[in-house]
């Protein structure tokens, strides 16, 4: 079977920081060379750079495109790329990948751009069933879901002092230590849960960790001080890796409280599925694209968004139980492991473009 040629273009990539970032990395970094050549087109700066970049990104595709097998656009921004290549190359198999933000993004012209070009492609591939439902809420077709993958090895890196981490921050050690990992935006819900469980949880032994900077960081600290919680809750702001794998490691629970922000949809919550395979009990909101990262029962627990006295309950039986906590929490990890590794995920794109190509059959 004679190699699948692709090219990929993205404006999410390294050294440029973030979750698209990462993900687009690691698809990339992923397909198995023995199956798959492949080269890229990609930004790696702030997005402050599209200006240029787009046109760029768009000559350089219709020159290279005629060479690949298949064209594969990194999200839905970048529609207006793959459109082209369709025009000058027909035939050419074009992929668009669909996360969330970027088709729900409330911008009128935004969502005008978009409906231009719905329905132009090959194919468009969705990381979550929300994240689908919602492309074919705006008319979208030919679609279907392969989620995010985590890097199984993420966690074997350097890893800094824990008991520093616990020392400045005042954990002692039977402290349950919650954590809280992302940007700090309304629909994550950060500010949500200071406000509504931590004052649920004053009588027990817990510390909420909150790892990440964003809009809603004032918020956050104005709710700590209102609600009288400087002891409870600690703001770690952004974190180099070594402190992260420390507290993803060491910590207890992994906290993903989303809410319902219209306009601004979880596309899939990776960071949950990262908690998991760390070993981190993971009680996250059921909605959006969470529901496909955490799978109640398999790799964490799923809890009703909004529902301030379910989340509290369920730290409480934490605290009482911790050890059988643990013990469910490594089982998770494995499954985890098996069903989000990048290696798994990656071939799940193969054979998709396989099938495309009609290369299955042969």
């Amino acid at each position: 079977m004679k190699k699948i040629k692709l090219l990929y273009v993205t404006r999410k990539y390294p050294p440029a920081v973030g979750g698209m970032e990462n993900f687009s990395y690691n698809l990339y970094s992923g397909f198995d060379a023995e199956k798959v050549e492949k080269d890229i087109i990609s930004l790696g700066k702030s997005q402050k750079n599209l200006v240029w970049f787009l046109p760029y990104a768009l000559i350089k595709t219709l020159i290279k495109a005629r060479k690949y097998d298949i064209v594969f656009i990194g999200d839905a921004l970048l529609s207006s790329i793959g459109f082209f290549t369709k025009l000058l190359y027909p035939k050419k198999k074009t992929v668009v990948n669909v996360f969330g933000l970027d088709i729900t993004f409330r911008n009128r012209l935004y969502q005008l751009y978009l409906k231009l070009f719905y329905n132009r492609f090959d194919k468009y591939i969705a990381i979550s069933s929300e994240t689908e439902k919602a492309f074919k809420k705006r008319g979208g077709k030919r679609s279907c879901v392969i989620s995010c993958g985590v890097d199984t090895e993420q966690f074997s890196g350097e890893c800094a002092d824990y008991e520093e981490i616990c020392r400045r921050n005042g954990i002692g050690k039977d402290d349950i230590v919650l954590v809280t990992v992302g940007r700090l935006v309304k629909r994550k819900g950060a500010e949500w849960f200071v406000s509504n469980v931590m004052p649920l949880l004053k009588d027990e032994k817990v510390k909420y960790l909150i790892i990440g900077d964003g809009e809603e960081r004032e918020n956050i600290a104005e709710s700590i001080k209102k609600h009288g919680l400087g002891d409870k809750v600690k703001m770690l702001g952004r974190v180099d890796n070594a402190e992260l794998n420390a507290v993803y490691i060491h910590a207890d629970a992994f906290i993903m409280p989303n809410i319902h922000v219209d306009g601004d949809m979880e596309g899939f919550g990776l960071v949950a599925v990262e908690a998991g395979l760390a070993g981190l009990a993971v009680f996250a909101s059921g909605i959006e694209g969470i529901r496909d990262a955490v799978i109640d029962g398999k790799n964490g627990w799923a809890m009703e968004s909004g529902n301030a006295a379910q989340y509290a309950e369920r730290i409480k039986d934490l605290c009482a139980n911790r050890e059988d906590y643990r013990r469910k929490a490594a089982e998770y990890s494995i499954y985890t492991r098996e069903n989000y590794s990048w290696s798994s995920v990656c071939e799940k794109y193969v054979c998709l473009f396989e099938k495309m190509l009609g290369k299955d059959k042969k």
